[in-house]
């Protein structure tokens, strides 16, 4: 059952501090009656050619407004310096708002509408990511665990690269995929930078700084901000219209999943979609729209209540969570009958 959800972008207050540290203002709420807590300030930095740079700022700086409105982040670029290919694309503010606006710049380079999911023939963009060398090892994770991870949830792909930019103490870190797909990476590599600076603030890091005499080929980036005066300055909310509510129902027997250990899982999905996700207690139903039945035997309601865009990215992420499981089950299944009709 995929319920159509009519989308309309919205976003959170932003601004956040400079450099590739994080501050935090609240951690995931395990009450599912209350609106997500604040996410934690981050700011990122990317490394994007001039002619994407161009499409993103738009004609008088028309559609990096739009993405500033639409997802609540602060969304700088970097002057063009002549004789380089790059310029560094800088946005900052909190974590949900920063992925969200990761997703619409993808979109606006793409030429895709805001408002609706990347569909199969969405063309996938590389987004390169500048890390501090301190904390690349972070995201990979163990034997490549992290990266992995990011992966399987978001569907984009990750590459590090092995060395240092000219001038720094930082890697690239590319990530390539559709709209969605970086929007859910960005948000797994940002909580990942956020909890390795809390573990362990950065002292010494010295950030790239694009020069006129490169010869490099193109690569990525986020750290130094070009005409960023106060990296703590408040962005004004983007306007909000009226709450929406949208029900949807899974199998019973994949609610753990949905939930995760300790309510991780949704959590999370709440944090990401800035949306209200509860799941109701066995037997409860909802109501029945156009005809159709309210609820199968076998399945539990879940109401997800936000912004009709956040409405939008929680049903897709609660959809590809189930999905994940169903696959990791057929795979098992999959093993144990290879294994038991052995010779």
């Amino acid at each position: 059952m995929n319920p159509s959800v009519k989308a309309e972008e919205s976003g959170s207050q932003a601004g956040g501090p400079e450099g590739d540290g994080a501050t935090t203002s609240g951690g995931p709420s395990s009450s599912s009656n209350q609106p997500p807590p604040p996410s934690a300030h981050i700011h990122m930095r990317c490394l994007i050619v001039t002619q994407d740079a161009s499409i993103i700022i738009g004609r008088g700086g028309a559609h990096v407004n739009e993405i500033r409105e639409k997802s609540g982040a602060r969304v700088m670029v970097s002057e063009s310096i002549p004789g380089n290919p790059e310029r560094i694309l800088n946005v900052s503010g909190p974590l949900d708002a920063v992925s969200k606006a990761f997703g619409l710049i993808v979109r606006r380079i793409n030429d895709e509408p805001f408002d609706k999911p990347s569909v199969p023939g969405s063309r996938a963009v590389t987004i390169k990511f500048m890390i501090a060398n301190s904390r690349m090892g972070s995201v990979i994770g163990k034997g490549g665990s992290k990266i992995k991870e990011i992966q399987e949830a978001s569907g984009a792909r990750l590459n590090a690269s092995e060395g240092m930019l000219p001038g720094s103490t930082e890697r690239v870190l590319s990530v390539s995929g559709v709209a969605d797909a970086i929007h859910i990476a960005t948000y797994y590599i940002g909580n990942i930078l956020i909890e390795a600076n809390e573990r362990m603030p950065a002292h010494s890091h010295s950030s790239y700084r694009p020069t006129s005499n490169v010869r490099r080929p193109p690569v990525g980036g986020s750290s130094f901000v070009p005409g960023y005066s106060n990296p703590y300055a408040q962005a004004p909310p983007p306007p909000q219209g009226p709450l929406q509510t949208q029900q949807i129902y899974i199998p019973n027997d994949l609610v753990g999943c949905i939930i995760g250990k300790g309510g991780s899982k949704i959590n999370e999905i709440r944090h990401m979609s800035a949306s209200q996700i509860k799941i109701m207690e066995p037997g409860a139903t909802g109501v029945a729209v156009n005809g159709a039945p309210a609820a199968s035997e076998g399945e539990r309601l879940v109401v997800i209540t936000g912004q009709p865009a956040n409405i939008q990215m929680a049903v897709q992420l609660l959809y590809h969570r189930l999905e994940q499981e169903k696959q990791k089950q057929l795979r098992a299944q999959q093993q144990g009958t290879s294994s038991s009709a052995g010779p």
